[in-house]
């Protein structure tokens, strides 16, 4: 079933829209027009009762002036892209400087900080966006599709589509930050699984250098489930000194679309599982969250394709090609368990 209704309205006099997506099971999700983004996301604890497992901000002001990305969809390219320039078919395509020397997120093209259209149906909502030719650098007219969907199993599932009308880049991704417990307390207490044999080494501005690194006997071996808190400051670890913990590409193992990750609160009983059809995901803790939360309040599973892939011929590529289709999908599956008493 899907609810809607107005969340707010933009400086222009536009509409931001609001919709509820619920199922048999009582869970709740809350997507927004604004940013595509996914703002909130209940699930019912092992007594019934509903529960934020996502970060959010209030209201439409706090979420176009947060600069955590938090819950909005990040294309048309996530992460970062060094030096801020790329080159394709032979051009140079100089784009903003917004993290360091770099470019994060895309910039000021980030389609977090767009209104897009919204189309709801029975169990899911459509959002479409069309992103110009040349805006903040990138080629080509795109046509961009989100898809939300929440199934009886308790998953939120995002589908992203794409095509442009000349070559670019793509690799679109949803940055909510998860807390299985109480918001007002870290997420460090939390185990979490990887499946992941390396993570691409990354330079003091966290721009990888080409370079996989084994995980095995370092802090970002995740293979069997470990507490986030238990080598997230282990800042002897120069990988993890560059990030003030965790902000890094695990290489995940396998293909096509299977489990990459899992997360799990002892305290409150709430389980999550990631699923993908991506080479990559950004496991990042949270070390610089703002208001109305802090550091370490949430941690972000940012399905992608490696970042800076573009200047890496042994990386997967992120070319979108013209007239070819961009496809990708990510679920997000909630499980609840009685809590371990302490």
């Amino acid at each position: 079933m899907i609810d809607e209704w107005i969340f707010g309205t933009t400086e222009e006099g536009k509409e931001v829209r609001a919709f509820t997506l619920t199922n048999g099971n009582g869970m709740e999700v809350n997507v927004l027009s604004w940013g595509a983004t996914l703002w909130r996301v209940l699930v019912p604890d092992y007594q019934g009762d509903l529960r934020d497992v996502v970060l959010y901000q209030e209201n439409l002001a706090d979420i176009k002036a947060d600069t955590t990305f938090m819950g909005g969809c990040i294309g048309p390219h996530g992460n970062r892209i060094g030096g801020a320039s790329f080159e394709l078919n032979g051009k140079s395509y100089p784009l903003d400087v917004n993290n360091n020397e770099n470019n994060l997120h895309s910039g000021s093209a980030c389609f977090f900080g767009k209104l897009w259209e919204a189309e709801p149906g029975e169990d899911a909502v459509l959002f479409r966006l069309q992103a110009p030719d040349g805006e903040g650098g990138f080629p080509g007219n795109r046509s961009v599709e989100v898809i939300y969907r929440l199934t009886e199993d308790n998953t939120v599932e995002i589908e992203y589509r794409g095509t442009s009308d000349s070559d670019t880049l793509m690799n679109m991704t949803n940055h909510a930050y998860f807390n299985l417990g109480n918001m007002d307390d870290h997420v460090l207490q939390t185990k979490l699984w990887i499946d992941a044999d390396a993570v691409t080494e990354v330079d003091a501005g966290l721009i990888p250098t080409g370079k996989l690194l084994p995980v095995e006997n370092t802090v970002f071996d995740f293979r069997e489930a470990k507490m986030i808190g238990r080598d997230a400051f282990r800042f002897e670890d120069e990988q993890l000194s560059y990030g003030g913990g965790y902000d890094h590409n695990f290489v995940l193992n396998g293909s096509g679309y299977r489990k990459v990750a899992s997360a799990f609160l002892a305290e409150s009983g709430i389980g999550m599982e990631v699923f993908t059809d991506q080479p990559g995901l950004q496991f990042y803790c949270g070390n610089f969250l703002e208001a109305p939360y802090g550091k370490n309040r949430g941690f972000a599973m940012e399905t992608q394709h490696f970042p800076d892939s573009v200047h890496h011929e042994n990386f997967p590529s992120v070319v979108l090609r013209q007239g070819e289709e961009y496809y990708t999908k990510t679920g997000y599956r909630f499980t609840v368990d009685v809590p371990e008493k302490k």
